[in-house]
């Protein structure tokens, strides 16, 4: 008699409660439910090797880089004038709002007021010695600034001029004062918009450099006043009107814009850049360091974001405070336009 065999028996996998009666599978609402929220009662994926030893990388030049920016920070940075002076520097810098069309113009005029001294030498020096010789010289430079290609070849021509001319010139007096115009040329040539300044001053005939002295003394007098808006010192500007008047064309200011609200703007931004002249260079060191830390920022923040506590896993390590964050948000937060959102400020790394 043969026994039949029975089949053997295949253990069933337990099914947790969201496979069971309606969330089962084998119902439309089942399959549906499953292919939607299965995946939050399933176990987490894990974070890729690759992704965490990016993380890991990035954390450590963050770490270095950020640490350097808290030693940079400094408290005086977060006066609310000193931050109108950061906001108005990005303002003219990207030419947008009421200073568009301003930069040139303010930049031309902060380099008039920077080299003042070696205007006025050398305006001096043409109107006191009037000899053959000197005369000459004036000729040559005048010349040589309509026609040089770089301020290399401007200071290789005006050394070897003077330097001939010079011994030739009958007066102590007056070869002291073309060593002296030499000498100024020379410095002028070392800024970037100095030549072209002199240029300029010359072609509009300005007969009187003094008075960028006049605009200095009363830029560096405002050193203790409110510079928080500009329309306080339109009533200044009307004051001194026909000075700035005079350097309107020079600075090459749009004849629309030549008038009493464009020169008050113009001098707060001067204002504040002489009161806060070495802050804003210690600023300067803070913001190209954060500039620096905030590339692995972003990657840190990128893989955190692509790899969320719902769906993965999460390292150790994604807990872990990045340096230099407090600090970058601190001045997000300052610099940031409550009704438009914009931030006043460039954390990108331009290089």
């Amino acid at each position: 008699m043969v026994r039949a065999i029975r089949p053997p028996i295949v253990p069933t996998l337990k099914k947790t409660w969201w496979q069971k009666g309606v969330f089962s599978a084998e119902n439309g609402f089942g399959r549906w439910f499953q292919r939607v929220f299965g995946r939050y009662f399933q176990g987490k994926e894990l974070v890729s090797e690759s992704s965490l030893f990016l993380h890991q990388r990035a954390m450590e030049e963050a770490g270095i880089l950020g640490r350097n920016a808290e030693a940079l920070d400094n408290e005086k940075f977060g006066k609310k004038e000193f931050l109108v002076l950061v906001r108005l520097r990005y303002i003219l810098a990207k030419n947008i709002g009421e200073y568009k069309g301003l930069n040139n113009s303010v930049e031309l005029l902060q380099a008039a007021i920077d080299a003042k001294d070696s205007f006025i030498t050398i305006d001096q020096a043409e109107h006191r010695f009037r000899g053959s010789k000197q005369q000459e010289l004036y000729r040559f430079t005048d010349d040589l600034l309509k026609r040089f290609e770089n301020t290399k070849q401007f200071r290789q021509e005006v050394n070897e001029r003077f330097s001939e001319a010079i011994p030739n010139i009958q007066t102590e007096e007056g070869r002291v004062a073309m060593e002296s115009y030499a000498t100024h040329l020379n410095r002028l040539s070392e800024k970037p918009l100095g030549l072209k300044l002199l240029s300029l001053f010359k072609a509009y005939h300005l007969g009187d450099y003094s008075i960028l002295r006049q605009i200095s003394d009363l830029v560096q007098g405002l050193n203790k006043s409110d510079l928080h808006e500009y329309e306080t010192l339109v009533p200044l500007v009307k004051k001194n009107y026909s000075v700035f008047e005079k350097l309107g064309q020079i600075i090459s200011l749009p004849s629309e814009k030549s008038e009493p609200d464009t020169f008050a703007k113009m001098t707060q931004i001067l204002a504040l850049n002489y009161k806060y002249r070495l802050s804003f260079g210690q600023f300067e060191d803070l913001l190209g360091m954060m500039k620096r830390w905030y590339r692995p920022y972003q990657t840190i923040i990128n893989i955190r974001e692509t790899h969320p506590p719902q769906q993965y896993r999460q390292p150790d390590q994604f807990q872990d405070l990045i340096a230099g964050e407090k600090v970058y948000l601190k001045y997000r937060n300052w610099l940031t336009d409550k009704k438009s959102g914009m931030v006043f400020l460039d954390f990108e790394d331009e290089d």
